[in-house]
């Protein structure tokens, strides 16, 4: 077993770099394409973990899960353009809100209905899927972390994130062929798509920060194929990628992180909602937003978001060590419960859309900007508006914005049904 923490560190990290490297050969394209990088970094831990090559408990486990995982969410939300969500209008903004609203509100159905015959912490995980579905992964594993979610409950989440996300993506794709007919049916405004279309192309005519590069660089590598969370620089920090850059960015999110945590300490806790480290993740976030307002969004020429999600898959593999394989044995009634939930999503945004004559596309867009994020939500939109592909990526870092927000709030409301 390996126990010595720097040797774990390597081990950790090797591992990361050699799934990052199998995803790009060509033989494991379609491997990848279903199975991202993402449930890769957690679920191979676990398995060499469940084979005892990796210790349950590491000093290095709670460092990263405590330290680097602030540094990793402030080095994500650099990157949010908020100028340019706003821009979006009122149909595409009014169609995710309803998705995550759609997304609570099935969330406390289905655990009310469900709830009774699985583990009493599963509100716990509710909340950390609830993230992960009004958000992404650093969302999911931030409310996991302030909710202090035992790994037995929350290792079976990431199996239903997993196949849940894709399997609404390949739902989402395959309805396509019907957006004009639904557009007929409720007699849907289409001039929104047009206007939509200029307030992009207006956009793109301003001068263009190092931010909407970036924007575009995702778009682009998200209609090549990658189908897992991106971790692709803007062109401008492409040119020269150096580990002075990561140390530095890294090294001082993670000071602001440190802050914060000392900050969180002062903070009265919320019957078990709310500890320390959940009150630090919820100021982190909220710097985050404010940081992107602010030259220092510049910071992604240096690459911010690459380092935040290679900080992420590391943090991903030092949880899925604290794993076992068995602990995903609850999964089926778990997925049971999680179709029923998105179900509920689906209906409230599809009432919503007949109610107020909403197009399809933002109807899909919104619905995989949330369950699906910045992975897949681009290609979803490609798919339905082809010159609107960006919308698709800019509703699901809209919700990044939000998502841990609301899965405290959830996982909160969860909680009262099953204290």
């Amino acid at each position: 077993m390996i126990t010595h923490p720097a040797l774990l560190a390597l081990t950790l990290g090797g591992l990361i770099l050699g799934i990052l490297k199998l995803e790009k050969n060509p033989a494991c394209l379609r491997l990848f394409h279903y199975l991202p990088a993402p449930f890769w970094c957690y679920f191979l831990p676990m398995v060499l973990s469940t084979l005892g090559v990796l210790p349950e408990k590491s000093p290095v486990y709670s460092f990263l899960t405590t330290y680097l995982l602030s540094g990793c969410l402030i080095l994500l939300l650099l990157n949010v353009n908020v100028p340019s969500i706003l821009r979006l209008g009122p149909a595409a903004l009014g169609a995710l809100a309803v998705g995550s609203l759609g997304i609570g509100l099935g969330a406390v159905g289905a655990f009310a209905i469900f709830g009774r015959w699985l583990p009493p912490e599963t509100w716990k995980g509710v909340g950390a899927l609830s993230a992960s579905w009004t958000g992404g992964s650093a969302n999911m594993l931030a409310v996991k972390e302030g909710l202090q979610t035992p790994e037995a409950v929350f290792a079976p989440m990431v199996i239903v994130d997993t196949l849940i996300t894709y399997l609404w993506m390949g739902i989402m794709i395959a309805l396509a062929v019907f957006q004009d007919r639904w557009d007929r049916w409720v007699k849907a405004d289409r001039s929104a798509l047009d206007d939509a279309a200029q307030r992009l192309q207006n956009a793109e005519l301003g001068t263009r920060s190092d931010t909407q590069r970036s924007l575009a660089s995702r778009v682009a590598s998200s209609e090549d194929g990658n189908s897992h969370e991106d971790i692709n620089l803007p062109r401008s920090a492409l040119r020269a990628p150096r580990w002075i850059h990561a140390l530095w960015l890294i090294g001082g999110s993670m000071l602001i992180g440190a802050a914060c945590l000392a900050l969180g300490r002062r903070l009265p806790t919320g019957g078990g909602v709310l500890n320390p480290a959940g009150w630090a993740f919820l100021i982190v976030t909220l710097i985050g937003i404010l940081l992107s307002l602010t030259p220092a969004s510049r910071l992604e020429k240096y690459g911010a978001s690459r380092w935040g999600y290679a900080c992420l898959y590391l943090l991903l593999a030092a949880m899925g060590s604290k794993a076992r394989l068995q602990y995903i044995l609850q999964a089926p009634l778990l997925i049971v419960m999680a179709a029923v939930w998105v179900s509920m999503h689906a209906f409230l945004l599809a009432a919503y859309g007949y109610l107020r004559r909403v197009p399809m596309f933002f109807l899909a867009a919104a619905s995989q900007a949330n369950i699906g994020g910045t992975a897949s939500a681009p290609i979803v939109a490609g798919v339905y508006q082809p010159r609107l592909a960006s919308i698709g990526l800019l509703l699901a870092v809209a919700v990044n914005v939000v998502g841990t927000y609301i899965g405290y709030l959830i996982g909160h409301l969860c909680s009262l049904l099953h204290p």
